[in-house]
Order: structure tokens, then C-alpha cells, then sequence
């Protein structure tokens, strides 16, 4: 069954390199997230680094790459966690200009991204310490996303990307006995760094 599967996600993916109008194109980005909390007499802050490559196979499909970074910083305590996802990310609606009456529309289509809605499905690995300070190990489990988010052009090679994203990660004892779940809003910027 698996081997089905894979074997109609290629074909399906080499279908749509044939009718690709730009593929090649690569882009970079990425996002910073920081907050603090203050409590009596303790005080917690949070750094989260978002990163992001992508690889166009179409103007309708990227192979997207997204690395996770969390730092977690307390009185007595640092906490470094991660998340590392790969998937594939289509565009369902294009939002970009439909003016059919003048060049532009001649124009988009050498286009080597275009602005619209995207669903994504992704899987990868989690990364964590377990709290216990005598425990300097590091454990990974799998993790699978579904997600959906827009992409506004800023200019010729600048992307806004907003992403609402629902993450399930698989156990791994003894830091984490059950399956648990995060839900992931990503506000970021993004460069068509190859064309």
C-alpha cells in the first residue's frame, strides 16, 4: 500500500513538472518569535527561530523545508527544543492580479511565484531534553503536519507568509509518554533567492 502511494504522489509530481511554466525557483525566509513572562517572583523568556526553504517544482507546488528552533530561558533553567518538518505545499487559490485585458496578464505568466492560498502536508522529526537535569540526552520522535496559509508578493522577490498549521508528534519515553499536539500560527518573510 505504501509503495503505491509513493509511487502515485511521483507520478502525480512529475505530471506537474511537465506543465511548470517556471520551476527551479528557490526561496529562503524565516521568522522570530520572542516572549516573556514575569510572575511574582519568577520570570520566564521564550525564543522561537523559524527558517524556511523552498523549492518550486511549479508555480502550484513547493517542496518546503522548515526548521524549528526553541529556546526556552528561566531563572535556574535553559530548555532547547526543536522541530525539523519537509513537505510538499500547493497553491489551491491564486490571488494574484486577473487583469485580462492588458500585458499584465501576458505577463504572469513567466511569473516565478504568485500570490494565493496554499494547503501543505508535512512529516518530519521533534527534538527535546527531558526534565530531568541529571538526563543530558537529547530524545526525537516523528511528527506530521496539515496546514494552510497565504503568500502576498512584497515586490518582485519578497513573499509574506502567514501559515496556520496543526502539528502532531508521536511519543517518546520517558519525555513524553503520549501523543500530543501543538496548533502553530508563522507570520514571516521570504526571498526568491534562485529564478
Amino acid at each position: 500500500m505504501t509503495h503505491r502511494a509513493l509511487s502515485i504522489l511521483l507520478i502525480f509530481l512529475a505530471g506537474s513538472a511537465s506543465y511548470a511554466q517556471k520551476r527551479g525557483s528557490q526561496e529562503i525566509g524565516g521568522g522570530v518569535t520572542f516572549w516573556s513572562q514575569t510572575d511574582s517572583d519568577t520570570s520566564e523568556t521564550n525564543l522561537n527561530l523559524d527558517g524556511l526553504w523552498g523549492y518550486y517544482f511549479a508555480k502550484d507546488f513547493i517542496l518546503e523545508i522548515e526548521p524549528r528552533l526553541t529556546m526556552q530561558f528561566a531563572e535556574d533553567r535553559f530548555d532547547l527544543s526543536g522541530l525539523f518538518l519537509c513537505g510538499l505545499s500547493k497553491r489551491f487559490l491564486d490571488m494574484s492580479n486577473l487583469d485580462r485585458n492588458t500585458g499584465n496578464q501576458w505577463a504572469r505568466k513567466y511569473e516565478r511565484s504568485t500570490a494565493g492560498i496554499y494547503g501543505s502536508v508535512s512529516a518530519g522529526l521533534w527534538a527535546e531534553r527531558s526534565e530531568n537535569i541529571n538526563d543530558e540526552r537529547i530524545y526525537t520522535g516523528p511528527a506530521v503536519s496539515l496546514g494552510v496559509g497565504t503568500r502576498s508578493k512584497l515586490g518582485s522577490l519578497t513573499v509574506l507568509r502567514v501559515k496556520f498549521q496543526y502539528i502532531y508528534l508521536f511519543p517518546t519515553p520517558p519525555v513524553h509518554e503520549n501523543p500530543w499536539s501543538m496548533f502553530a500560527i508563522v507570520v514571516g518573510f521570504s526571498v526568491i533567492s534562485r529564478l
